[in-house]
């Protein structure tokens, strides 16, 4: 019973720590992707945006979505305040906003802004 009960908690931390590995820097995310010859998923968001954390809390968290920006993508979090990114490629006035890129840094697609959920984020991005 021991052996069981221990089993069933190892198998539900695995499953909830299923994340995606987000870059903290536009030039990390950019290395990364030029050494691994992905596309980068960049996340634009505002400090204060309630949709930003929504789409963190919901989308973010599907299995599904997990599996392909973790799989396909170099996945980047950057903030509209840090102008540590190429700012007039990922131009936008509405947050969060989702683009794609290249990892010579040509638009492949975006911007998807606001919450987003996960089929249609599949279906966007990944064209599935």
């Amino acid at each position: 019973m021991i052996r069981f009960a221990a089993a069933v908690i190892l198998l539900s931390a695995l499953v909830h720590a299923q994340t995606i590995r987000w870059h903290g820097s536009f030039e990390s995310a950019l290395k990364a992707a030029q050494k691994l010859q992905k596309p980068i998923f960049v996340v634009l968001v505002e400090r204060e945006c309630p949709d930003c954390r929504t789409l963190f809390a919901t989308t973010f968290r599907d299995e599904n979505v997990v599996r392909l920006v973790s799989a396909k993508t170099v996945p980047v979090i950057l903030t509209r305040e840090n102008e540590d990114y190429p700012i007039e490629l990922l131009y936008t006035l509405a947050y969060p906003a989702l683009f794609l890129l290249s990892p010579h840094e040509v638009l492949l697609k975006g911007p998807i802004c606001g919450i987003v959920d996960a089929k249609s984020l599949e279906k966007e991005l990944f064209d599935e």
